[in-house]
């Protein structure tokens, strides 16, 4: 009979750890002084990035869902937990969480991040099945795979009119692991802006 081995892995107190420094990273990466675009949208994805896998790291250590929920018109996302056990709803303290975000929700306003401020801002949270459709919300489960079965697109943009700049960020329904885009004059499809219903069979607004 082969002995048991013992299966090599992170502890949560480690992951906390690894992802704190990655947010520290993120925040020193803009200059204090009137960072440009690239940077603004650059240092965004980042700490998106980092929470998506705060998010994550949750679900895979306590064996649950966690959900991020995204409010395009607030300019913020909120993480919360969204499974069946009631005593995982108070989040553990982290060095993400503000001391003022209720126990239960970890709350990232974009337009208050240190250095970043309004310029960067939600453009379009999107799900690609045979066609990009809007999506409020992704949820990691317990493998740490998501719980949608198609991929999870999220824009991030800064800047106005002809000089807006995007960087998305694509989230695999597989692993749920985040992967930033470049930084890219192309942003979401028109009809994930507008407020018109898009009909995905005729190609047209209604």
């Amino acid at each position: 009979m082969l002995p048991h081995r013992r299966t090599a892995g992170f502890s949560l107190i480690e992951l906390l750890i690894v992802l704190a420094v990655m947010g520290i990273l993120a925040g020193i990466v803009l200059p204090d002084t009137n960072p440009g675009l690239h940077d603004r949208l650059r240092a965004a994805a980042q700490i998106l990035s980092t929470d998506l896998a705060y998010g994550r790291s949750l679900a895979v250590t306590y064996n649950s869902t966690y959900r991020i929920r995204f409010d395009a018109k607030a300019n913020r996302y909120v993480l919360t937990h969204s499974g069946s056990n009631p005593a995982l709803d108070k989040l553990p303290d982290s060095p993400f969480r503000s001391p003022d975000d209720p126990p239960d929700e970890h709350i990232v306003d974009l337009d208050e991040l240190p250095s970043i401020g309004r310029p960067v801002r939600i453009a379009a949270v999107a799900r690609l099945g045979t066609f990009f459709s809007r999506a409020e919300d992704l949820e990691f489960g317990p493998l740490g795979e998501t719980t949608e079965s198609d991929p999870t697109y999220i824009w991030l943009a800064a800047g106005e009119g002809e000089q807006t700049r995007y960087i998305v960020l694509t989230v695999n329904p597989i692993t749920g692991l985040a992967e930033v885009g470049d930084y890219s004059a192309l942003g979401p499809p028109k009809y994930l802006l507008e407020e018109e219903e898009f009909d995905t069979t005729t190609s047209t607004y209604f």
